[in-house]
């Protein structure tokens, strides 16, 4: 398993805990000075139980420097149309509508004043002023190259590993799609909301953590599978993949619902929850023509569930090896219940 790395405010919203506390190894952020006093109370709740990992950029080891992340965010924002980049007349009327100078190296932050994209807060000059499409690119590209440090210190798949999530479909489209001046990969998006059920709102992040503490092997079994599903997604067909885990994810779903059914917690199961997998060099050629175009690949059952799968053109990303990928990126949608009755 690995931890969720959520963009791009430092607060994730609740369902994004929910999914994170019950599944995941730990929750992160990036944040700035200060952070403990602006948590939510669903966030300070993880970091109590010692579950939220803060992402402190501002601190040398953890600092991404212009070098590291120049081409891409000029590439990216070449990408952007113009009116997109203007810096809003007025400030934002709430600060996590703005960039923090300290999530950012400062040669990033001179690099963005110098080209008039962000502007210093006139009430807070620690702040950027810039537009949300900007705010959402710099955070989403810090984010990649924070996941992709991580998972080469110490294994995508590991507790210390990092996947980066947002239910911005604009910051997620921004770190995926193809940009002119990178290459271009084929890949599949596949929804694995039916796969991981949630509980219903009303159920207590408490009471969420000490499920998965009283529960461990079941919710380790079913990441175990999805990291399966995923590796074997860069090598193969979905229809392949899936073949190739389908008894364990069988399995995996007998034995969680199993656990809720006794811990008489209510799952739900739902759509809404994508992930971007790039096929391995050598293997898109074989299973998608990039010159054609890409299409729906169609809807697979795994597990019992049915599973949405779709093929993306995405933008390359040199980091990672064909058996050790870096940076599996998440989208969470507005999600919609699809099976009411629980498992």
């Amino acid at each position: 398993m690995a931890g969720m790395l959520y963009y791009p405010f430092a607060n994730a919203p609740q369902p994004v805990i929910q999914q994170a506390a019950l599944y995941w190894d730990s929750l992160s952020t990036v944040v700035a000075p200060g952070w403990e006093y602006r948590l939510s109370p669903g966030m300070r709740q993880l970091q109590k139980m010692q579950f939220y990992r803060p992402i402190e950029p501002y601190k040398s080891d953890e600092r991404i420097a212009l070098k590291e992340v120049v081409d891409e965010l000029r590439y990216a924002l070449a990408e952007v149309p113009t009116e997109e980049l203007i810096v809003p007349d007025e400030p934002p009327a709430t600060y996590a509508q703005t960039l923090d100078v300290h999530k950012l190296d400062q040669d990033v932050v001179g690099e963005l004043l110098s080209r008039r994209l962000a502007l210093p807060h006139p009430q807070t000059p620690i702040r950027l002023v810039g537009s949300p499409a900007l705010i959402r690119l710099v955070i989403g590209v810090t984010v990649g190259h924070l996941a992709a440090r991580a998972n080469t210190r110490h294994g995508w798949a590991g507790p210390l590993g990092l996947h980066p999530h947002t239910d911005s479909a604009a910051a997620h489209r921004l770190n995926t799609d193809p940009i002119a001046g990178h290459e271009v990969t084929a890949g599949w998006q596949i929804d694995i909301g039916p796969l991981l059920p949630v509980p219903r709102e009303d159920v207590s992040i408490l009471d969420l953590l000490a499920f998965r503490q009283r529960y461990d092997d079941e919710r380790v079994r079913m990441m175990h599978a999805i990291d399966d599903l995923l590796l074997g997604l860069r090598h193969a067909h979905p229809k392949d993949a899936f073949a190739r885990v389908g008894y364990e994810f069988s399995e995996a779903t007998k034995d969680l619902r199993g656990a809720a059914k006794t811990a008489k917690i209510d799952l739900v199961v739902k759509r809404g929850l994508a992930v971007t997998v790039a096929l391995a060099a050598g293997v898109a050629a074989d299973v998608l023509d990039l010159e054609s175009g890409l299409s729906t690949v169609a809807l697979a059952v795994i597990g019992g569930l049915a599973v949405n799968v779709a093929t993306v053109q995405l933008r390359h990303e040199h980091t990672g090896t064909v058996a050790h990928p870096q940076v599996y990126r998440y989208l969470h949608r507005v999600q919609k219940t699809i099976d009411s009755s629980g498992v």
